[in-house]
Order: structure tokens, then C-alpha cells, then sequence
């Protein structure tokens, strides 16, 4: 199965969970959307990540964990988020409609299922720094970004394989008419155009973590820095990373 078929699997249990009477609140309600929204990933997958180890000392010290925007400007590439500048007409008013806002709130990290880094990776993520690289599971991430205090867990957070794209299907996305065909109850569709990234970066196998602040109410706790650019999200690192390993 396909990403989205695993996704409509795990749907399909909500809804009869839905039927048996389980609320929002539930345990068992909690498990299937963390299922749903990393898209049936299986938790016991590894994933690992390279932090610049001040930044990753700082958020272990505080209890957050910090995610950049996820914005062309802040990553420095013209084709991330490719829906976030997408405008339109509306044909009665002539105003302009900024489809972008609906992806304009994702923050999103970068992660890896692949078991081993190579020497680049240390080079390109650690931006000429000491760096740390943390091995974890798709679990373990899940199970800290859809908390049942979080009243909109089950909108909120994503975990996607990323899809690679070459430049020129990234960009003849970016039109009112792809927005409004990923524009669907669950969200799914448009974190999933969220995740589409060039196939320059397709060595990375790239898992992404996305989280949309768009949903109201915030997540308690939650705090912002750099105008906004940056999204500090209280974390627990209590028993979070199975391996660490420092650059030399």
C-alpha cells in the first residue's frame, strides 16, 4: 500500500471507533490518529536526525523542541512549501485570495530513515559546528507531538515520507487549482504538499515532522522566537533518543 492508502486504513478505524461511542479523548481514539497522521509508518521505524549541538543542548535543557518555518526565506530554497505564495482571483469580488495561508502556519523538521550518515550529511546540517546526530523511532516522535492535552492533536502534527519532485512539477504546482484539489476535511492532502521537495535533496530520504499552528486552541505551552520564525514546542526527552552520536 501506498502512503494514502495507509492513511484511508487507519481513517476507516477511526470512524468505526467513532461508531462504538470512543471520544476524541480516548486512548484508543489517540493511538489510530498518530497511525493516521504519520501516514502508517510503522512506530518501530528508526529515524535519526542532526542537530548543531548547542541549539540541541538548549531544547533538551528547557524541555522544547525548536522547528524552523516551513518558508522558502527560512530554508533558503525557492520551492519549499510550494502552496505558501499561492494567490488567486475571487471571480465575484476581483480581490486576491491568499490560497497560501492555508499552508502558511506549517513549522516542519527534517529527519532520516537512512541507518547511516554520511560524511556531507555532517557537513551540510551542522553549518560548520559541533553537531549531535539523535536516532529515535517514528513512535517515540508521535507519541510526543499528539498528547490528549493538546486539543487538536488529530489536525496538528504529520510525520510523511517525504516525495521527491523534480523543480518543474514542484513549481507547475503552484496554482489555485492544485491547492483547491488538496483541500479536503482531514488536512492530510495539504501537509502532504508540504512534503514534496526537489529531487537534488532525494539522497537524504527524508522523513519530515510538520506541525500546522494554524489550530486553535495552541498547544500549551507553546512558544515563539526570530518574529515567529522559529516555533519552541514543549518536549519530553525523557528516554526520546536511543543512540547519539557526536560529530569529531
Amino acid at each position: 500500500m501506498n502512503k494514502f492508502e495507509r492513511f484511508d486504513q487507519a481513517q476507516q478505524k477511526i470512524n468505526k471507533l467513532d461508531r462504538d461511542g470512543f471520544e476524541l479523548n480516548s486512548e484508543e481514539m489517540l493511538q489510530e490518529f498518530k497511525n493516521r497522521n504519520s501516514f502508517g509508518l510503522d512506530p518501530d521505524t528508526k529515524v535519526h536526525r542532526i542537530f548543531q549541538q548547542d541549539h540541541y543542548d538548549h531544547d533538551v535543557a528547557n524541555g522544547y523542541l525548536t522547528l524552523p518555518l516551513a518558508a522558502a526565506d527560512v530554508w533558503s530554497d525557492e520551492l519549499e512549501n510550494p502552496f505558501r505564495n499561492v494567490q488567486g482571483v475571487d471571480s465575484v469580488t476581483g480581490r486576491t485570495i491568499e490560497y497560501g495561508s492555508l499552508v502558511s502556519s506549517f513549522y516542519a523538521l527534517c529527519w532520516t530513515d537512512r541507518a547511516l550518515a554520511e560524511p556531507s550529511d555532517w557537513v551540510d546540517f551542522s553549518h560548520g559546528r559541533k553537531a549531535v546526530r539523535i536516532s529515535t523511532t517514528v513512535g517515540k516522535i508521535m507519541d510526543r507531538m499528539m498528547r490528549l492535552n493538546d486539543k487538536g492533536y488529530m489536525h496538528r502534527s504529520w510525520l510523511v515520507n517525504v516525495e521527491y519532485k523534480e523543480p518543474t512539477e514542484i513549481k507547475a504546482m503552484k496554482t489555485s487549482s492544485t491547492v483547491l484539489n488538496h483541500m479536503e476535511s482531514t488536512g492530510a492532502m495539504l501537509a502532504t504538499s508540504a512534503t514534496v521537495v526537489r529531487t537534488d535533496y532525494s539522497h537524504e530520504n527524508e522523513v519530515r515532522m510538520l506541525m500546522d499552528d494554524s489550530i486553535k486552541p495552541s498547544i500549551p505551552g507553546l512558544r515563539y522566537s526570530n518574529n515567529k520564525q522559529l516555533v519552541h514546542i514543549p518536549f519530553d526527552w525523557t528516554g526520546f533518543s536511543d543512540n547519539i552520536e557526536y560529530s569529531k
